[in-house]
């Protein structure tokens, strides 16, 4: 295994190197920290979103979930996220890049100006996104023990201090050029692997009848309820124009323009890996690994069973690169909601350097409790963290999209659907009242009804704040 060590340790070098020369522009500023100085271009944007959006769970976690529950149901999630890219292209994107801040929250704060706004936003970013990023490391820890032979804590041990160290000291700029190069190792990977088993062993359509011949609830979609299927979609076609690491690169983007096309080039580089994964690595993994204990696990034994030390030491990285790509993001939105949303008041006064540290200090913060969390991980990594962004699907996309675009959104409805939605969503979640349906399902009408009610009941919009609203639209 000395040949797929050394390729991940140059791999980890390089991403160190990049945080490294990115600290030279990322610590001098807040613009440059948490938004690469507002100037990222559309390519390069769109294939940092992709990858943003690609984790661990894209390559590990959506396999082991077509594997363990069948493809409908990892295509019902897969189709919200393209739906999401669409949404957020069309009701979100220009506008917020026009509001010029940072955060989700400093959008949500400005237009529902209350401390109940400032404080339960980031905190439920904080809660969902360690939710995700423990899945995401999840992902890392296995590869490693599968294809490198090194002891899952080990592994967890070495990304987390990699990942944490270059977000940290690099910023946006740091996590979008990393993201460049981890999103492209991504796609070569995956794709290459593909192309490289229908060489072998036939079309998708070939190796899909092979395997639902013998397997038939892989292609079934009987096998779960309809609320499942609809709430995965729901959950990610909601979350994609509000969840914050998305929303921090939608900011990062050099104009209102770059924004809306990176989305849509993003949306398609998404499809193909997620398409030519489930419909060619999948049916080839449940053929020949019927009885695996892990479904997280099928595109690591591919790997291992199928191509040289090389492609394993590439496959290991990609993993790395997928599981990184998401992760820093994920930390970066999270220490972006506690250094600049929760604690903005008190860092402002700071000097240049105490600002510098205290956002170093919350993005270690978050990832040491992250990798404890990540030592005892859950299985089906992808319903995990799906869950987790469950929530702020929940709470957010509502007073979002109805605050840029309902006349009549005000602080009641606002504060209202906030609360309703999170709360409604936990509830069923957690089974406390037994509904039967997904708790996405219920929980997102519940926040938009509480919003038009507040809306209607609560005192009206101030003429000051639908103009700036309106300035948001540019037009539009």
């Amino acid at each position: 295994m000395l040949v797929e060590r050394a390729l991940v340790g140059l791999y980890l070098a390089g991403c160190i190197t990049i945080g490294i020369i990115a600290s030279r522009r990322a610590l001098s500023s807040r613009d440059e920290y948490w938004v690469a100085g507002r100037r990222v271009g559309t390519v390069v944007n769109a294939m940092a979103l992709m990858a943003s959006l690609a984790s661990g769970g894209s390559i590990i976690g959506v396999m082991g979930l077509a594997y363990a529950q069948g493809i409908p149901a990892t295509l019902a999630l897969f189709t919200g996220s393209v739906v999401g890219f669409s949404i957020a292209a069309f009701l979100v994107a220009g506008q917020l890049r026009r509001f010029g801040k940072y955060t989700i929250t400093d959008f949500l704060t400005f237009r529902y100006p209350h401390k109940i706004v400032a404080y339960l936003v980031p905190i439920f970013i904080v809660v969902a996104f360690l939710i995700y990023i423990v899945a995401q490391l999840k992902a890392a820890g296995i590869t490693a023990v599968v294809l490198l032979g090194i002891p899952y804590e080990t592994a967890l041990v070495l990304a987390c201090v990699v990942f944490i160290a270059y977000v940290s000291i690099g910023g946006m700029t740091a996590i979008t050029w990393t993201d460049v190069v981890q999103g492209s190792l991504m796609l070569v990977i995956v794709v290459g692997a593909a192309v490289f088993v229908m060489l072998r062993e036939g079309s998708p359509a070939t190796l899909l009848v092979q395997a639902t011949s013998s397997y038939p609830e892989l292609g079934q979609v009987t096998q779960h309820p309809v609320s499942m299927y609809l709430g995965n979609f729901i959950i990610w076609a909601t979350a994609i124009p509000v969840i914050p690491h998305i929303v921090m690169r939608v900011l990062s983007a050099k104009d209102p323009v770059a924004a809306k096309l990176s989305l849509n080039i993003a949306m398609l580089a998404f499809g193909v890996l997620i398409l030519t994964a489930v419909f060619t690595l999948v049916p080839l993994g449940k053929t020949m690994f019927p009885g695996l204990t892990d479904p997280d696990q099928v595109f690591l034994n591919i790997m291992a069973e199928q191509f040289p030390p090389v492609v394993r030491g590439a496959a290991v990285a990609a993993v790395l690169a997928a599981v990184m790509s998401t992760t820093d993001a994920l930390l970066l939105a999270c220490s972006s909601a506690i250094a600049h949303d929760i604690l903005g008041g008190v860092v402002g006064r700071l000097s240049s350097r105490g600002q510098s540290a205290v956002r170093i200090g919350s993005a270690w913060g978050i990832g040491i409790v992250a990798m404890f969390l990540a030592l005892s991980p859950p299985e089906l990594i992808t319903e995990f963290y799906t869950a987790g962004v469950g929530l702020l699907s929940a709470s957010l996309f509502v007073p979002t999209v109805f605050g840029l675009w309902w006349s009549k959104a005000n602080l009641t409805g606002g504060i209202a659907a906030l609360v309703v939605g999170a709360a409604i969503y936990v509830v069923v979640l957690l089974g406390v009242v037994p509904i039967g349906y997904a708790p996405i399902v219920i929980a997102l009408p519940a926040s938009a009804i509480a919003m038009m009610v507040g809306g209607i009941l609560g005192a009206a919009e101030t003429e000051a704040m639908l103009h700036r609203v309106g300035a948001l639209h540019g037009g539009e």
